[in-house]
């Protein structure tokens, strides 16, 4: 669960469903260690635009990364509540959307489910340079390279994630690290940032 509070508090991510089943191998997302690469500038007060929403995310990669995605809001607890078919991808629309001239396209996705692999478990294994494209509501598609990796502790990730002011970006999260089967969580988060791919 992604956890959005507000006025400069933290944030917090974990995994809404993990495999559980009897036998079954959970699946290792320590990924690569450290991290690299150079974040996009970090947000700054500006006024949010116009947007269309977005409607399906896509990356080339090992094994492709193809998912449509649903706008999802915060619970009564403050958890972002992603969508419940593994295989889609959560949109914070409190945040930019694809195409805005600033602010963060925050999405963010399960690794694993009880059913299998989450849509986001493919973010393990991008590299960086790795072009992503998001499809709007409005048919156009918004491509974005991947410029950096980040790895946070699931309560410290930074709050600029969730702003719809800043220098155009998009963040791509998913859960990371040692799985705890007490609180059914990971203990931390992996979030792939990119920027905006110019017009040619």
């Amino acid at each position: 669960m992604l956890r959005a509070h507000r006025a400069g508090a933290l944030t917090a991510f974990g995994a809404g469903t993990v495999l559980m089943a009897a036998g079954s191998v959970l699946l290792d997302v320590s990924g690569p260690s450290g991290n690299e690469g150079q974040l996009p500038a970090a947000s700054v007060p500006a006024r949010p635009l116009a947007y269309s929403p977005p409607v399906a995310v896509a990356a080339d990669g090992p094994h492709g990364l193809h998912a449509a995605v649903s706008a999802v809001a915060a619970t009564r607890e403050g958890d972002l509540a992603l969508p419940r078919d593994g295989n889609r991808v959560g949109w914070w629309p409190l945040g930019a959307a694809p195409g805005s001239v600033r602010g963060t396209v925050l999405l963010a996705g399960h690794v694993d489910t009880e059913a299998g692999l989450g849509a986001f478990a493919e973010l393990h294994d991008l590299d960086l340079g790795t072009r992503v494209e998001v499809k709007g509501a409005d048919g156009r598609i918004h491509p974005y390279r991947i410029t950096a990796r980040r790895t946070y502790l699931r309560s410290e990730l930074p709050a600029d994630l969730f702003s719809a002011n800043g220098t155009p970006r998009l963040a791509l999260l998913t859960c990371s690290g040692d799985y705890d089967s007490d609180t059914g969580q990971y203990a931390e988060n992996l979030v792939l940032y990119a920027t905006p791919v110019s017009a040619t």
